[in-house]
């Protein structure tokens, strides 16, 4: 069980989603409408032991897939408790995957957030102390190889928010195809983080600065919140020292924004910074 003190609760809600309350039936409703409108088609893709729900938009043929990884989403329901359902109330990743003018974007949900069957089956341990474990490594690793076969491209830009970056390092790690890599408010030093905020670490989940130094040679950028109180600059900067990067060439502080707001109307220009 994690040890999460009351004054850090707010803190932590932002990290696992910035949502305060449970996820309903409603915030599945509000992203297949907001999804329709944007022009993307939801799809339900096979990466055992899970099933991963996409929204896809393809505007032109491209060699390249840019994956957009999600958040935490909602983990916890109070300071003890696993939520029911892990599903972000706002899911950011979806709203910058909008923003992006590629040909061919994905916005890729976590484990159990907006489940095909409307609740999620699996195990809490999947948005709590597993969330980036071998097991959710490697579905999403499945995930991404099926949409390159469905969509006929040979290339994969990963972008991922917050502990959806995690995620984005640690497969891009194991993979060859990755040309570009950016986080945005990335949860890069799990271990670090929890020294900061006073929680027990994420057993049962891997590292992603154990993979930073196999990942220099990609192209890549990391955004962090000038305002951000629950990822800070200095958890990004960690990830850096492994990665190589001293003189942190690779890290943009965003102004104005913090772990949820601010990054959506940013996002366009955030996207043609160059990747060091």
């Amino acid at each position: 069980m994690w040890r999460i003190s009351f004054s850090l609760i707010a803190g932590l809600l932002l990290l696992t989603g910035c949502a305060t309350f449970e996820a309903s039936e409603s915030a599945y409703i509000r992203m297949d409408h907001k999804a329709v409108l944007e022009g993307f088609q939801k799809t339900y893709l096979s990466a055992p032991p899970f099933i991963l729900t996409s929204f896809q938009k393809i505007k032109s043929p491209s060699d390249t897939l840019v994956v957009y990884i999600e958040g935490d989403g909602y983990a916890w329901a109070s300071r003890t408790e696993p939520s029911d359902d892990p599903t972000p109330k706002h899911p950011l990743a979806f709203d910058l995957a909008t923003q992006d003018p590629s040909a061919i974007v994905v916005y890729l949900a976590r484990p159990g957030q907006f489940d095909a069957g409307g609740k999620p089956i699996i195990s809490r341990d999947y948005w709590t102390r597993k969330r980036y474990s071998e097991e959710v490594i490697q579905a999403t690793g499945i995930a991404i190889d099926s949409l390159k076969k469905s969509l006929g491209v040979s290339k994969v830009s990963l972008v991922g928010y917050s502990g959806g970056a995690a995620v984005a390092v640690l497969v891009a790690a194991r993979r060859t195809d990755v040309v570009a890599l950016r986080t945005v408010a990335g949860n890069l030093a799990p271990d670090v983080f929890a020294q900061l905020h006073h929680v027990s670490p994420l057993k049962g989940s891997l590292d992603p600065l154990s993979v930073a130094s196999s990942i220099r040679a990609i192209p890549q950028v990391h955004f962090v919140g000038e305002r951000d109180m629950v990822v800070s600059r200095s958890i990004v900067e960690t990830f850096l020292k492994e990665l190589g990067d001293p003189g942190h060439k690779r890290l943009v502080v965003v102004e104005d924004a913090d772990h949820l707001d601010g990054w959506v109307r940013q996002w366009e220009s955030l996207l043609k910074k160059p990747l060091n």
